[in-house]
């Protein structure tokens, strides 16, 4: 009897990759056939992946490697490089457009100002060309920066009124330097060129560090004994290729997040409401309507980028399972303050180094608590890593044997900054308290070294405050305090989100918010709480959010495999493709339809025919390109009319068609085609 396929989702998280095995015959948890964690490897994702993998396959036998049919993965890769201001250099051609204009994105902060070359060219909001292309001059300038990046963009004013100018200069500079281009008529439909053309050189910054990603995940299936397509989690929660995310990266920002919400719906079979991902670092957010997650309206926000991406809408705050402890007596919020940066958690610490126990001990024997106390540096740096700044240098070298306190880590200001510098490129971590070893003094996180976090709590709770009084008479009670701070502000939060989704301003209620949560019954009565029950995932919502809920005043939903959600998210998800196209009246009784090809209509009906096949047709192929299955099209019509002695005049119209269909297996038969690991059919 042959054995049934499987799926294998992965996720790359802040803190761990997750992987999951699934069997696509059978709804519900039943199948999750196994499940799987490995620390994620910030320096080099594919190695958690690759431990993570193996770990999987560990739980069913290796031998069930063969019979993996397909293979998603979400990541956070694009997302951080953004965020960090990584990603590879990139040139920029913008034809149309002023330095203003430009610059109001904030494309400064994304393109080399060496590597932007402003052109005349572009159209008009008709389609109709306004001056031509110096296809000369775009080859001169091609040529002389090949050398310096790996990809470049081209963006021209109005070019989802006619990409003409785009498609001419991408195939020049592709013949000339043999590098990728991306168009920003291919990202986005919509208007706001500018903005079109920050998002296409982000993409073009993103093409070289996904293909990285996904040939270095090619090799760790190819090591396991894995043939099967190999997908990739967009930012709506979609699924697409390989190949077809590696030419628009930047369609994979909150890819991680976006595989959290899909997860938890099919998990718990959510209709509406809200869910909750808690994390390592932070806690997301999303709005469930009809089945499906919200969609951002302007385009998804990265770091300091507003990018033309559609994305699962996400609120995020800094708050999760491993977020610092702070100890402020003096803040308004204080003494206890959370994030928002994450910390290795002293219990996880010093499982990895037990003599971390004894620098513990001689820090609780001090007379007295110091600010620096629980608190150290962690080198994160692979072996045989070379820093050119001598700072830099001199701290990682004190880290080479272990965990280092803080104050011996630094000496001084300058090597306090260049141990940040080596914190943001991922080098170097802090480890000190954190809810997670609040949880383990209190016996929620088995899997621990309870006593080193029980020593780390006792050394924060000596600090003192303005009246020589100590944070907290002892570990156990500065466990408790951390644990209501964090779901304190995580009830507060999801009340937030829920009251903008309701479309009321939380800003005029946050002292109403703080009264609810307080329980305040005076002379009035003061409650906020949830309409519906709450679903939380993540690794620690069975810590935390029943108690957050009940905050909330609702229930929690914690649905079984709430902690993998995101791999199982990775896989449930469908191939989504849509196109679109405008059609304008840039005179009396003529129709134009604005796509590659455009045409000229004398009625709307014979405009909208003619864009109806056109787009069947193509999205039909990006479907096949995707890694659909029998995908199903579905069109939407959205005109806009103008009244006018009492007539309505037809002023434009978007159609829409997407594709949408679950991902073609590769069930290796003898004899049988079926999906390369590209995704293609072979």
């Amino acid at each position: 009897m042959p054995q049934m396929a499987l799926m294998l989702g992965i996720d790359t998280g802040g803190t761990f990759t997750d992987a999951v095995l699934f069997d696509d015959d059978v709804h519900g948890v039943a199948a999750i056939v196994a499940r799987a964690k490995a620390p994620t490897t910030h320096h080099e994702l594919s190695i958690g992946v690759a431990q993570a993998v193996s770990a999987v396959l560990d739980r069913v036998g290796r031998d069930r490697a063969a019979t993996i049919a397909l293979v998603s993965v979400s990541t956070t890769l694009a997302t951080n490089a953004l965020v960090e201001g990584h990603g590879e250099p990139a040139g920029l051609f913008s034809f149309g457009f002023s330095a203003a204009e430009l610059e109001r994105t904030g494309l400064s902060t994304a393109v080399a100002p060496d590597l932007l070359t402003s052109m005349d060219g572009g159209h008009d909001a008709h389609g109709n060309e306004r001056s031509p292309l110096d296809l000369e001059a775009i080859e001169h300038r091609a040529t002389a920066l090949a050398d310096r990046v790996s990809a470049f963009a081209v963006a021209s004013q109005f070019s989802v009124r006619n990409p003409a100018h785009e498609q001419q200069a991408a195939a020049l500079i592709r013949s000339v330097t043999g590098l990728p281009v991306t168009a920003s008529h291919e990202l986005s439909a919509k208007l706001d060129g500018p903005r079109r053309a920050l998002t296409a050189a982000l993409n073009a910054r993103l093409v070289g560090t996904i293909d990285r990603l996904n040939s270095a995940v090619a090799l760790v299936l190819e090591q396991h004994g894995i043939d099967a397509p190999l997908m990739v989690v967009r930012g709506d929660g979609s699924l697409v290729s390989a190949a077809f995310a590696g030419a628009r990266p930047i369609e994979t920002i909150l890819s991680g997040p976006a595989a959290s919400v899909i997860g938890a719906l099919y998990l718990a079979g959510l209709v509406d409401g809200l869910v909750v991902d808690i994390g390592g670092t932070t806690t997301d957010v999303a709005v469930i309507a009809d089945g499906r997650p919200s969609i951002t309206d302007g385009g998804a926000v990265v770091g300091s980028h507003r990018t033309m991406v559609e994305a699962v809408a996400m609120a995020t705050v800094g708050l999760g399972g491993d977020s610092q402890v702070h100890i402020d007596t003096r803040h308004e919020h204080g003494p206890v303050l959370l994030g928002p940066e994450r910390a290795i958690p002293i219990c996880r610490l010093a499982m990895a180094f037990p003599s971390l126990h004894s620098e513990l001990d001689r820090q609780l024997a001090a007379p007295m608590g110091h600010p620096n106390h629980g608190n150290f540096l962690v080198s994160t740096a692979p072996a045989g890593a070379t820093l050119t700044d001598r700072r830099e240098a001199e701290v990682l070298a004190r880290l080479s044997d272990g965990p280092v306190p803080l104050s011996m880590a630094t000496t001084t200001g300058l090597e306090q900054r260049a141990a940040a510098r080596l914190q943001s490129r991922g080098l170097v971590r802090a480890a000190t308290m954190t809810p997670t070893d609040a949880s383990a003094i209190i016996g929620f996180v088995p899997d621990a070294d309870a006593a080193a976090a029980h020593k780390v709590a006792a050394i924060l709770a000596r600090q003192t405050n303005s009246n020589g009084g100590v944070i907290a008479s002892d570990a156990e009670t500065l466990a408790h305090m951390v644990i209501d701070v964090l779901t304190e502000r995580s009830a507060g939060f999801v009340l937030r989100v829920a009251l903008e989704s309701d479309s009321i301003d939380h800003r005029g209620s946050d002292a109403l918010l703080a009264a609810s949560l307080a329980g305040h019954q005076k002379a009035a009565t003061v409650a906020v709480s949830l309409s519906a029950p709450l679903t939380a995932i993540g690794a620690s919502a069975a810590t935390y959010y029943d108690t957050v809920a009940a905050k909330a005043g609702t229930v929690a939903i914690i649905p079984d495999f709430a902690d993998v959600a995101n791999a199982v998210g990775a896989v449930v998800g469908r191939v989504r493709v849509k196109r679109s196209a405008t059609i304008t009246q840039p005179s009396r009784g003529q129709f134009r339809v604005h796509l590659e090809d455009q045409a000229t209509f004398g009625s709307v009906e014979n405009a909208l025919a003619f864009a109806t096949e056109w787009l069947q047709v193509a999205v039909r192929a990006d479907a096949d390109r995707a890694g659909a299955d029998t995908p199903e099209l579905t069109e939407t019509w959205d005109e806009r009319v103008a009244h006018v002695n009492g007539k309505d005049i037809f002023v434009e119209g978007v159609l829409t068609i997407e594709a949408s269909g679950r991902p073609g297996l590769y069930r290796s038969e003898p004899g049988q085609a079926g999906l390369g690991r590209d995704g293609l059919r072979g």
